[in-house]
């Protein structure tokens, strides 16, 4: 699948555009604050309903404006597909083919986006919230209707905190006891669907990280369960863990073990990339992370989802620069590749466009140079 065309109103700084893209890498290319990060913004947004910077959608129209509006133009196999969507302050409606949609998943299906924001790299080093962020963005990916069992636990976890903060002695224990067994078993799934989205990354990176980066970092990639012991996190071990914690959970007032506790563990060349890794390490290993993303959905699908990679060649020097695209141009699929500056001898396949005070001119001169 991928976007042949879209058109943007009032969308952060751009008023209006209307765009064809290019099949291979679409690099766009221009100084900060031009808008290249609002254009691969509305584009992430159309597939996922979602903006990578900011939960509040309020945020996207154009300042003094009460909506912005996208419309996509997504050819995938021998059909073509539009999704129109509005967003605004407290709402948002989206289509596909006219008909109003009644979960996120029926754009994804129609869009896949694998997306790298700029501040990606960071959860390497941040709390574990990010980290979790990053690996149930890949579940949903891979399988879009187990978002509804991550919604689900998120639910049973709520009420669960609800009944803890209850006053000491109020709360029915058979209650307690029947929710630790819903929450339990809710639990085990999400960690088993992390652990079966893991695996089959894992089995890509190392080659797509070592043809980005020139080397073998030696890349290991492990998912953390406290509360399994170091066993399978089944079920019986999660509610073993709940009833444990039991008591301190009533004196805090809130759930300590479970998946929303859990932890992705990032290893290069032996040492945790937590703490050891260098910003361009960081850096290329959070590409080769999407990348693998991509391929892996190939793998399992047959379809190319849309890589989006935003201000993906910072931090890394031309050497790295140059591996990055040459990895990007041999992937099937689109890609959207935002810069401040790139070479042109990485390039000479893009199709670029400049991006200036919200407007986008394609860049003829570039294509085979």
């Amino acid at each position: 699948m991928r976007l042949v065309h879209l058109d943007l109103r009032r969308f952060r700084n751009i008023r209006e555009a209307s765009i064809d893209f290019g099949p291979g890498v679409n690099l766009v290319l221009g100084a900060n604050g031009q808008g290249k990060t609002n254009l691969v913004e509305a584009v992430s947004f159309l597939s996922w309903l979602k903006s990578f910077r900011t939960s509040r959608s309020a945020d996207l129209p154009t300042s003094g404006e009460e909506t912005a509006h996208i419309v996509g133009r997504i050819a995938g196999g021998a059909a073509t597909h539009e999704i129109e969507v509005t967003v605004g302050a407290g709402h948002r409606r989206a289509a596909v083919d006219g008909k109003g949609v009644r979960s996120p998943r029926e754009c994804l299906a129609t869009l896949a986006v694998a997306c790298l924001s700029p501040d990606d790299p960071a959860v390497l080093e941040g709390g574990p919230e990010g980290r979790r962020l990053l690996l149930d963005r890949l579940v949903v990916l891979l399988r879009p209707p187990l978002a509804v069992l991550l919604q689900r636990y998120a639910r049973h976890l709520k009420e669960r905190n609800r009944l803890l903060k209850e006053a000491p002695g109020a709360v029915d224990p058979r209650l307690l006891e029947a929710t630790d067994e819903t929450l339990a078993q809710c639990g085990a799934e999400v960690a088993a669907a992390r652990l079966d989205a893991l695996a089959r990354l894992a089995a890509r990176l190392p080659s797509t990280l070592q043809a980005m980066s020139g080397t073998d970092l030696g890349v290991a990639v492990r998912y953390e369960a406290k509360w399994a012991a170091g066993r399978e996190p089944t079920a019986d071990a999660l509610l073993a863990a709940l009833r444990t914690r039991r008591p301190a959970d009533l004196a805090l007032g809130y759930t300590t073990a479970g998946p929303h506790a859990d932890d992705l563990d990032v290893v290069l060349q032996g040492r945790k990339a937590r703490g050891s890794a260098s910003r361009g390490q960081k850096k290329v290993l959070m590409l080769a992370w999407k990348a693998a993303e991509a391929l892996e959905y190939l793998g399992s699908t047959g379809e190319t989802p849309v890589l989006v990679l935003d201000d993906a060649l910072a931090d890394l020097d031309p050497e790295r620069q140059e591996r990055v695209i040459q990895v990007l141009g041999t992937y099937p699929g689109q890609a959207f590749v935002t810069s401040a500056v790139a070479s042109r001898d990485a390039v000479r396949d893009a199709t670029v466009f400049r991006a200036c005070a919200g407007t986008f001119e394609r860049e003829e001169s570039w294509a085979g140079s």
